[in-house]
């Protein structure tokens, strides 16, 4: 990944100028730009519709001018343009590093995985699923649960309803996937904290139903090893007492298990992990410990509720057991 600082430049045209636009119920801290696009009428309607080309973008008002001369409204631009100092793993695909100045930014283009991807792998009918990561992501930050800052999401019109969608975040230097932290030396600790960060999550009413170890990273910093939630697509808000955060619970071991069945784990610096050597539970003693501190009643239900779907998630009632 290239080192260099490249300068911010002007992305766009008089026929692109954006307005304000209010039709959207926004998290604290944003607002609404948007970008008629080549192919759309100034005077264009201003509801949730976006005619093929049409761009909408929500932007954190702190950063509206860098975003604006980075050219946010047109994310296909930036993304092959001269911003882009490098490419980071993301999935399915890669996202691209945007260096504006002396910021750096991570711009993710949302992807569809599996049957449905291989005939449509980028446009999306129900976009509210937007709308509720942009405003979970917000909610997750004002919590203090560690996160990468959302600082903007655009949507383009891609035809018969459908739409395109984009999320620009601040980028987190030196951070990596929590799977690679197994066999580490930070392996106990990273895992401490990854765990509290998920408590923290919980406590803010956030139900984070595609949990896994791929949006949880890590980084070893000044004070000790530091976990942040990254992705928060499929993750809502619930009132309390409205939902058992358990489930997520399961969907983080069900990734745990996938895997070390394909024997994935180990990062590029640390020796590759012997599968055996998970029966020991030491990575997950350290989640739990992080998790449940101080609340061993919370340890208890969790238990139970994997004994209940032992048999669903194939693994054994006494998982925690190690956790004490």
């Amino acid at each position: 990944m290239a080192e260099r600082v490249l300068e911010a430049g002007q992305v766009g045209s008089s026929a692109e100028t954006p307005r304000p636009h209010a039709a959207i119920r926004l998290p604290p801290g944003f607002e609404s730009l948007r970008f008629p696009g080549k192919r759309c009428a100034e005077g264009s309607r201003a509801g949730r519709f976006l005619f093929p080309g049409e761009r909408l973008a929500l932007l954190r008002s702190s950063s509206k001018q860098p975003l604006l001369e980075a050219g946010v409204g047109d994310p296909e631009s930036m993304a092959a343009g001269p911003l882009v100092a490098g490419w980071i793993e993301g999935g399915r695909i890669h996202h691209a590093l945007v260096r504006a100045g002396e910021e750096s930014w991570v711009l993710k283009e949302y992807r569809r995985g599996g049957l449905v991807g291989r005939w449509n792998a980028s446009r999306y009918w129900r976009r509210g699923r937007f709308f509720e990561e942009l405003h979970v992501a917000a909610a997750a930050g004002a919590a203090g649960v560690p996160t990468a800052e959302v600082l903007a999401l655009v949507l383009e019109g891609a035809g018969l309803g459908s739409v395109r969608a984009w999320l620009l975040t601040r980028y987190l230097p030196a951070v990596r996937p929590l799977h690679e932290y197994f066999g580490h030396p930070l392996e106990r600790e990273m895992f401490h904290a990854a765990g509290r960060v998920v408590r923290l999550m919980h406590d803010a009413g956030i139900d984070h139903r595609d949990l896994h170890l791929g949006n949880i990273v890590g980084s070893s910093e000044a004070a000790g090893a530091r976990a942040y939630i990254v992705d928060w697509d499929r993750a809502c808000r619930r009132p309390r007492g409205s939902w058992d955060s358990s489930a997520n619970l399961a969907r983080l071991w069900r990734s745990v298990e996938k895997g070390r069945r394909l024997g994935a784990f180990g990062g590029a610096s640390a020796s590759p992990v012997d599968p055996a050597a998970l029966s020991r539970w030491s990575p997950v003693a350290a989640f739990a410990r992080g998790y449940f501190l101080g609340r061993p009643g919370g340890l208890s239900h969790v238990r139970a509720y994997f004994r209940r779907r032992s048999l669903l998630m194939g693994m054994h009632a006494l998982l925690w057991r190690r956790a004490r």
